[in-house]
Parts: C-alpha cells; structure tokens; sequence
C-alpha cells in the first residue's frame, strides 16, 4: 500500500494527504515528528523531509511541490493544477505563494513559538508572544488578497478546486487548530469558501487528528459556525 509520511500540524503534509483523497488513492497515514523523526522514514527518505510519499511501485517522493507533480503526472484524474495553461500558472503561483511566503512569514514563526520551543527541545521554553503578534501581524496581507478572489469566484481558480483552494485551506486549518485565526476579522467569502472545503470527504479526516498536549481550538472540527 501506498504510504504517506506525515505531521498534522505540518501544512504542507496536510496538502499532499487532501490531494491523495480527492484523487481517491488508497494509502496509509504515518505519523512523523518532524524532530523526532522513526528510523523506518530515515531508511526510506535519504532528504529526511516531511512530507514523503512512497507509491506502490516503491518510488519514494519527499517535499509538498514534488509530491504533487508526480500525482498529477501519475493520477490525472481528478485534475488539481487547473485545466488550461493560465489556470496552471495561476494555481502554482498561488499555491506556492502560501507553500514559500506565508510559510516564512506566518505559520513558521508561529509553530516555533508554540510548538517547537515546548517539544522539539530538551529544556522547554516558555513563547515569545511579540514573535506571534508580529506573525499574525502579516496574515491579512496574504487572506486580504485571497478575500479578493473569492468575493468574484467560488474557487481561487477556474471552476473547480485546485491546489491554489487546497494548499490555502491547509494553512488556515493549522491556524484553526491553534486557535490563531480569528474569523470576525475576515470577509464572510473567506470563512464560506472555507467551510465548504472542510466538509469535503477529503478533508474531514484531517478534523480527527489530535496533537499529544496541545488541544485543538473549540471550532476546528466543526463544519458549521
């Protein structure tokens, strides 16, 4: 069976395992601490990076934007990076905007504040609560442009869900559990476009993943609020 190597609060995990659902591949979850990574994904990934797709065939694929080139080259149907050229492009841009920028800028200073800091080193410490406020400082400058979108489409791109509506909701969701998104501040285009991707059959299984000590927040397993 097909395998996918994985960490839940780990949104470019998270990206690869909707795009496997949603092209309805079977394959199985295994859990990886990006810290504390299990010798059997040591043997099998020589890049140690998470995520890491291992097909049938035994080809062993790590990292989110190569993971979901070979799918699409592999497992065409259903098409993820858009059907013409111009939605191709204008999905990976924004796809890969939120995969580099809002990494960096947002969720990457975030999880080292409220995660790492506790779990991934010997002696915990206690956050930095202006590194977070400066993160969630730059939120609206990435969801404000994607408010722009979805106050004219019902997808980000074309008229279907793409890797552009998959990779955005995988970043919000992690913000979600966290407790760091505040809705009230945001169009009501954002919060209906992105419930309508929660209840798809190809997320719901990520809204059952439970992190060890860190709970999720009151509305991350709801699909209406």
């Amino acid at each position: 069976m097909r395998v996918l190597y994985y960490y839940s609060l780990d949104a470019y995990s998270r990206i690869v395992r909707i795009v496997l659902s949603e092209k309805m591949v079977d394959f199985s979850v295994q859990h990886e601490l990006p810290w504390k990574l299990s010798e059997k994904f040591k043997l099998c990934s020589s890049y140690e990076v998470l995520p890491t797709f291992v097909d049938n065939n035994g080809i062993c694929i790590s990292g989110v934007s190569a993971i979901i080139e070979y799918l699409e080259e592999t497992i065409p149907d259903p098409v993820i990076l858009g059907y013409t050229v111009k939605q191709k492009a204008e999905a990976r841009q924004i796809a890969y905007w939120f995969i580099s920028e809002f990494s960096k800028e947002v969720l990457d200073p975030i999880l080292q504040e409220k995660v790492l800091k506790r779990f991934a080193t010997k002696t915990s410490s206690e956050p930095n609560p202006g590194a977070i406020r400066n993160a969630m400082y730059n939120i609206p400058r990435f969801l404000d442009r994607i408010i722009y979108v979805l106050e004219r489409r019902s997808w980000l791109v074309g008229r279907n869900l793409s890797i552009a509506d998959i990779s955005v909701a995988s970043f919000i969701s992690v913000l979600e559990y966290l407790g760091i998104l505040k809705w009230s501040n945001y169009s009501e285009a954002l919060l209906t476009w992105y419930l309508k991707i929660k209840s798809r059959k190809s997320f719901r299984p990520l809204l059952t993943d439970i992190i060890s000590m860190i709970p999720p927040s009151r509305n991350y397993a709801k699909l209406d609020y």
